[in-house]
């Protein structure tokens, strides 16, 4: 246990953070290119007033997304395909394995996995001639296919929820994990209204620059205008 706060309202739970901190030997690269080995302290961090607050974001999400999916459904299973290959095909496709397709599968459908099955039924086929057929003449039949889906809710690890992982070059010695979290969340206060500016919408606007030095002058009016702060940051 690092720290433990009351909650907000009293039917409210007590909030909790839970963790530990690590030392990492990492490769950095210093202003003149050169690259070395610097100890680098990680202190993973879980919070269970985060933990809540995604699990309620994951619900929400996941509810709106099961109306795309029904839509989804709906069509899919209105397809009719004349042979199986045609529907092993297109289960290929809407599954990112289609013919022609590279690199990492397409991920349509985060909160949910689509499950798509080939299933054949047999329609009357319809009669060449017109007229009414014969009592003795046998019903025809012919194989359609058509695609199944079978939409599943993931449920994710209450336990993935409410992680943070925070990083800083202040040894164990000098800040414990319990001072170190307090600093970052202190900077709430201090370091992040600073930072407001980025959020209008002037700061995000595209400035097209061709030249080497006009990117440069850019690039050093940034920096030069942001805060500078030294201590702990979020990974």
């Amino acid at each position: 246990m690092l720290l433990e706060k009351p909650g907000r309202t009293r039917r409210e739970p007590p909030r909790q953070w839970r963790g530990q901190s690590v030392v990492r030997h990492v490769e950095v690269e210093y202003s003149d290119g050169q690259v070395g080995l610097a100890a680098l302290r990680f202190l993973v961090v879980h919070s269970s007033q985060l933990a809540r607050q995604v699990a309620t974001a994951y619900t929400a999400a996941q509810a709106k997304e099961a109306e795309r999916v029904t839509e989804h459904r709906q069509r899919v299973e209105a397809r009719w395909f004349a042979c199986g290959a045609d529907a092993e095909a297109a289960v290929a496709e809407y599954e990112g394995r289609g013919q022609g397709r590279r690199g990492r599968k397409p991920r349509p459908w985060r909160y949910h996995a689509l499950h798509y099955r080939v299933e054949a039924v047999s329609v009357p086929k319809k009669r060449t001639c017109r007229g009414r057929p014969s009592k003795a003449e046998a019903p025809q039949v012919e194989l359609r296919y058509r695609l199944v889906v079978h939409p599943e809710a993931l449920v994710p690890s209450q336990d993935a929820h409410g992680w943070t992982v925070l990083a800083t070059t202040v040894p164990p010695e000098v800040c414990a994990d319990t001072e170190m979290l307090q600093a970052y969340q202190e900077q709430n206060t201090t370091v992040e209204p600073g930072f407001r500016w980025i959020k209008n919408p002037a700061a995000i606007s595209p400035v097209w620059l061709e030249k080497p030095e006009r990117i440069a002058a850019l690039a050093m009016l940034t920096v030069v205008g942001l805060p500078q702060v030294q201590g702990v940051v979020a990974v």
